[in-house]
């Protein structure tokens, strides 16, 4: 039985493999501009547009994270995490005339033009490239653990794998990267919905699934665990408002075709993504049943024993693949934006780079490809670190980009002014000196700082004209 299992997987990753490398291909070219390269040309259809949207979204963080989270601390976990993604989500409709009326490349780029203060793009591109560089180094912690336990291999061999998925699937920009997604959202679906339906046939349907997670202790049903409000409601928070200003989506809704395309995609996204947590869910919820105990050196190895443990070698191996598929697809997405912040934003590397002044297109897609093996080699260097859980490491970068983006994109337009550069700063430096100084979760030191920017742009005066 291990023998198959071990031969399973080892297929399992193969055929993986094969199919990335053949969709992200087809959607590869060398002779490409600025505008294909970052946002697809602006043509992403509505299958494309939601399926990287979804996969985007589902990150091995989210998989491997809440899945444990949910096992070991019960709907507390649901709380704090799955309620504010989806009240962030509910935000991004109102973002999407602001965003698309305009012609940048980026966000960053987006926040200089809108503000008319060509500070805030240096400074969005710097707290872009450092909260994407962690998360996508929770992308390599998480792949590496789960692929050295399919293939039995030391954790650094899985990591550079995922390095090589992550740097053919971003070369060829956001059309290839939409174009795996496909396959990967599918994946994903596939792979948590199968455990999930196991779970419903061993231990019963949702109802008498239920009563047998709370029959093993009143906290697993506390909606704030053991701790009160005040803990939980900052992390929700937090997870709102990091995916109402997170690039990484706001980048879907300007390289959609159409107006209706944004729209729709960000209608139909909240069934997707409810669907793989009401899954992940009832894993979580069934492997603490069948499971109650539950011990391991970090969140990846813990996940790949609980999963082996509780589910038969398809399902584990399907769930597998699709953590997989989540780490590749929201690695790659935030790689490319880190490399458009590195190469496209940051003043520093070209004098004429706000005067649009880059030379030849190949010269610049040749820089910016550099630029993407250049941090995704970095990442892959940090990810062998001793570094805190994938959930920590991912709960820092979702308040900086809460930080950094979430006024300028949602604010009324008579508080647009250029205050908001030094709002931004102060709120970054509080939430940093925090973090440094308390031992505190990185939800619970952004809420001060961003009603200190929230309080610098107020008392300000009001929009001066540009």
């Amino acid at each position: 039985m291990i023998l198959s299992q071990a031969v399973g997987n080892l297929i399992a990753f193969g055929v993986y493999a094969i199919l990335l490398v053949v969709l992200a291909g087809q959607a590869f070219t060398w002779n490409e501009n600025r505008t294909r390269f970052y946002l697809a040309g602006r043509n992403l259809g509505l299958r494309a547009s939601l399926s990287t949207f979804c996969a985007t979204w589902m990150s091995a963080a989210s998989l491997v994270g809440y899945t444990l989270w949910f096992y070991r601390d019960g709907y507390v976990a649901f709380t704090g995490s799955v309620n504010g993604w989806m009240l962030g989500l509910l935000a991004l409709p109102f973002a999407v005339i602001r965003l698309r009326k305009s012609r940048a490349l980026s966000l960053p780029e987006w926040l200089a033009s809108e503000y008319g203060d060509i500070r805030l793009r240096t400074l969005g591109a710097s707290a872009l490239l450092l909260a994407y560089v962690f998360y996508i180094v929770t992308q390599f912690q998480a792949f590496g653990g789960i692929v050295s336990h399919m293939l039995d291999i030391p954790s650094w061999v899985a990591s550079l794998l995922v390095y090589l998925f992550v740097l053919y699937t971003t070369f060829g920009g956001l059309a290839s990267v939409a174009s795996s997604d496909e396959m990967n959202l599918a994946l994903i679906l596939i792979g948590v919905t199968v455990p999930a339906a196991y779970m419903l046939g061993r231990l019963g349907n949702p109802i008498e699934l239920h009563r047998s997670f709370a029959a093993l202790g009143p906290d697993l049903m506390r909606p704030f665990g053991t701790e009160r409000p005040t803990f939980i409601f900052p992390m929700m928070l937090a997870w709102g408002l990091g995916v109402a200003a997170n690039p990484q989506y706001a980048i879907r809704i300007m390289s959609a075709s159409s107006r209706r395309t944004a729209y729709s995609m960000l209608v139909l996204a909240p069934l997707i993504v409810g669907w793989i947590y009401v899954c992940l869910t009832l894993t979580g919820m069934g492997g603490r049943v069948l499971l109650p105990s539950l011990a391991g050196p970090g969140d990846d190895a813990a996940f790949s024993t609980l999963i082996t443990a509780i589910l038969p070698p398809l399902p584990a191996m399907l769930l597998l693949v699709g953590v997989l598929a989540a780490a590749v697809s929201t690695a790659n997405s935030q790689l490319l934006l880190a490399a458009c912040s590195w190469c496209y934003d940051l003043p520093f590397h070209d004098r004429t780079l706000h005067r649009g002044d880059f030379g030849s297109e190949e010269r610049f897609l040749v820089r910016n490809r550099f630029a993407i093996a250049a941090i995704a080699s970095l990442c892959l260097c940090i990810s062998q670190l001793p570094l805190p859980g994938i959930l920590r490491l991912g709960r820092y970068s979702w308040t900086v980009v809460a930080l950094c983006f979430f006024l300028p994109m949602y604010l009324p337009e008579r508080y647009r002014t250029r205050r908001l550069f030094p709002a931004v700063v102060a709120a970054l430096a509080l939430h940093h000196l925090l973090l440094w100084l308390f031992p505190l979760p990185a939800e619970m030191t952004m809420l001060p700082s961003l009603l200190l920017e929230l309080t610098f742009v107020l008392a300000g005066p009001e929009r001066t004209e540009t």
